[in-house]
């Protein structure tokens, strides 16, 4: 964890659009979510380089649960620049891997984080609610004294315009991270939102 400015991701992109607010609001990082159908935000791997290559100058990152050896060798020849790995990471896949990883935890697991310690591949711990993508927030006190051995920690879940603050306040994150509290309710990115969102993070 830094003093420095905090990063922002900005996750779940799915259009044109999502694009075109996202290079006029200059996150560090857009996620885009592969091989997981039973989100709403899910993409085809084809779908998802058309939009990486809108992206102007902003780090891509590949959103994936549990992805399997074939998937992320798909990811690492289609424009990404990082992947982030929910649910389990198999010795298999990390090896396969040949992009920096977001490790994501949705629950605390101990000895998982104890072993990610020890991968080189693993730059940055994200930490979410237990369900992914759900909007709610977790309790952020168990992270203010965890070692995360030289990795970057970003905080994700729940969070929107209104809490993001608090939540560096409480956490000095390195990064955050955000999907839900920038979407319309019919899906696609809300501009107002992502722009408060983004506001109140780079007036910290």
């Amino acid at each position: 964890m830094t003093d420095m400015e905090t990063l922002i991701k900005l996750c779940g992109m799915t259009t044109e659009e999502d694009i075109s607010l996202v290079n006029r609001l200059r996150p560090e990082y857009v996620g885009f979510v592969l091989f997981f159908p039973k989100s709403r935000r899910n993409l085809t791997l084809e779908r998802a380089e058309e939009l990486v290559r809108r992206l102007d100058g902003i780090k891509a990152v590949a959103v994936t649960v549990s992805p399997t050896p074939e998937q992320v060798k798909a990811i690492s020849g289609a424009g990404f620049d990082m992947i982030q790995i929910h649910g389990e990471l198999s010795d298999e896949t990390y090896n396969c891997c040949e992009l920096p990883i977001i490790r994501a935890f949705n629950d605390a697991d101990e000895a998982e984080l104890e072993r990610c310690k020890s991968l080189d591949k693993i730059v940055t711990f994200l930490f979410d609610a237990a369900e992914p993508g759900s909007g709610r927030t977790f309790d952020w006190d168990k992270l203010k004294t965890l070692d995360t051995a030289g990795r970057k920690l970003f905080l994700a879940g729940g969070l929107n315009p209104d809490n993001v603050r608090r939540a560096i306040e409480a956490v000095h994150p390195d990064g955050v991270d955000v999907s839900s509290g920038i979407e319309r309710p019919q899906g696609g990115k809300d501009a107002v939102l992502a722009e408060g969102f983004v506001r109140s993070v780079r007036n910290i």
